[in-house]
């Protein structure tokens, strides 16, 4: 069934939230990119580090970069330095403590209602109705595609109704439905397809940095310094050699200025930084000169290319795609990881930080979406990127709901869902309970699948292992060994049941659960017994059985006509 806007409220948040009028108002990519490169360029002429105060919002885009140290990290960090994260956690992998995501919908069909729903609020703009409808889907975990879907959806429209989507997704993070990171893996999803994107919106790269402006208030300023080269430079392509970077009067360097200044320390950069990673990393493997190569050139906004640098050089030779053994190949991902890790802890000075490495494994997939269907090479690279990724998140390097996100939302296409598929697949440890839609739907099966699996050829061993991966709360433990015994009574199998309850004693559980499970058990039997007549025998059987075995005390048995625990 469809989903309507909810009327009412229309006004009550709307003018708090939009946008400057015109901001976001331009006819085409060329004043598209001269507003945009503009705003990034600041109210002023660029300072050195020294003349630049640190709490002043209005600091310059291109300001001379001194890179992060230990002690700089020690102080309060200016407003949005950490607004770029695409996952906003601060754990490798789930654990019994992170609630399961709980969304009412299945992901598609949560798809097709939000996009229903932004094709009606760019006609009605009915803000206060429109934040209503997304309330009442019950689907928060699935709001970085909403606010993907709300942007696009805009860069067909004039400037009244961008700025009308602007307000909405202010709104929706004033009221809690639409976090940092959601906002930000959402505009991520459209900057990894900004190609493709445009062969439908001409001007997208344009509207693209657009929303980065600080008047625009919705994302970090500083990620205009993180965008793709190739986006950059469609936007330069486009920009006359007078487009100013502001007001006539503000005395500001033109746009095309500007930008051409950002975009040349952005290829010197590369290309030196190319050069480094092969000689220091690969050859080498020299951890005090690279790291003193990358605090000296002064470039923290282009750490995230070091993360895109140093994967891409461990899946490649000279001349191409690496085609080594085995052996080789694991050798050059070893170094690469060990360098990450070097750079992004404490000997290293903490020179990569979370958005860069969240930011240089995105564009990594991004790199996929240029593959065709008959690129030989294509089956290699997903098997290298595969091997990268993993040994990112078991070097803790990246977190597992990053692996979760980045599937939901596609990035690098088809290939790229695939390879973070086989990623989840290989780091069970840290992605079991988060694979899939990584939402409770998706866990109950899981751990439905889990047991029958052992009923039908498994050991207590590798069921324990599966348990461990999936990281049960208590009260989690106490249901999957409620079901673990109803599966074993239907099957005519409850003695294996208790086996591996025995086995995985002290292991996966402990006793309280244990006992927890066969009071539940007992609750439950009235409901089973209409699929399964002789439910309340076998269940007194069942706990007779498990007071033989020590696994409940002979006080727990009560005999009142029936046996209860």
């Amino acid at each position: 069934m469809a989903v309507s806007l909810c009327k009412g409220g229309a006004g009550n948040h709307f003018s708090q939230h939009r946008p400057p009028p015109g901001e976001l108002d331009f006819a085409d990519e060329e004043r598209g990119g001269a507003v945009a490169a503009g705003t990034m360029a600041g109210a002023q002429a660029p300072r050195t580090a020294g003349e630049a105060d640190a709490s002043d919002d209005t600091l310059p885009m291109f300001d001379r970069q001194i890179s992060a140290t230990p002690a700089s990290r020690s102080t309060p960090s200016r407003r949005g330095e950490d607004d770029g994260r695409l996952v906003g956690c601060g754990f490798v992998g789930p654990t019994c403590r992170d609630a399961l995501d709980a969304p009412r919908l299945e992901f598609e069909e949560f798809r097709k209602q939000a996009s229903q729903l932004a094709q009606e609020f760019l006609c009605a703009q009915d803000c206060g109705g429109m934040v209503a409808s997304i309330r009442a889907l019950g689907c928060s975990a699935y709001h970085d595609e909403l606010a993907s879907l709300l942007l696009r959806a805009s860069m067909d429209r004039k400037g009244p109704e961008r700025e009308a989507v602007i307000a909405l997704l202010g709104v929706l993070s004033s009221e809690g439905l639409l976090s940092g990171p959601q906002i930000a893996r959402g505009f991520e999803k459209l900057v990894l397809g900004w190609d493709d994107l445009r062969l439908d919106v001409p001007d997208a790269p344009g509207q693209l940095v657009a929303l980065l402006s600080e008047k625009v208030g919705l994302l970090d300023k500083h990620l205009f310094a993180r965008l793709p080269e190739g986006l950059l430079n469609s936007i330069l392509e486009n920009l006359r050699p007078t487009s100013p970077a502001g007001a006539p009067a503000s005395g500001l360097a033109p746009a095309r200025t500007v930008l051409q200044g950002h975009l040349a320390e952005l290829v010197a950069f590369k290309a030196d930084l190319e050069r480094k990673v092969k000689a220091d990393i690969f050859t080498t493997y020299s951890t005090d000169n690279f790291t003193a190569w990358l605090r000296g050139v002064e470039k923290p906004a282009f750490h995230h290319e070091v993360v895109l640098a140093v994967c891409l050089g461990s899946m490649r030779a000279d001349g191409g795609w690496l085609f080594a053994t085995p052996a080789e190949t694991s050798e050059r991902q070893r170094l690469a990881l060990a360098m990450l890790a070097h750079l992004s802890g404490s000997e290293g000075g903490f020179l990569i930080s979370e958005v860069d490495m969240q930011l240089g494994f995105s564009r990594l997939l991004g790199t996929l979406t240029s593959q065709t269907a008959r690129d030989e090479c294509a089956k290699l690279r997903q098997e290298h990127l595969v091997s990268v990724l993993r040994g990112a998140v078991e070097h803790e390097l990246l977190p597992a709901e990053f692996l979760k996100s980045a599937r939901r939302m596609r990035f690098g296409g088809p290939a790229g869902v695939e390879v973070l598929r086989l990623t989840q697949r290989q780091t069970p440890m840290h992605s079991r309970r988060v694979w899939g839609s990584g939402d409770e739907r998706h866990f109950r099966i899981e751990v439905r699948e889990a047991i029958l699996e052992y009923f039908d050829s498994g050991t207590s061993d590798e069921l324990g292992s599966i348990v461990e991966e999936l990281h049960l709360t208590e009260s989690e433990q106490v249901r999957f060994i409620r079901k673990l015994m109803v599966s074993g009574m239907e099957c005519g199998a409850p003695a294996r049941a208790l086996d591996a309850v025995a086995a995985l004693m002290g292991r996966c559980w402990g006793a309280e659960e244990v006992r927890g499970a066969f009071e539940q058990l007992r609750d439950v039997a009235q409901d089973l017994v209409l699929d399964y007549p002789r439910c309340r025998e076998h269940t007194t059987e069942l706990v007779a059985a498990a007071v033989e075995r020590g696994l409940l005390e002979k006080a727990d048995l009560v005999l009142d006509g029936a046996t209860i625990v």
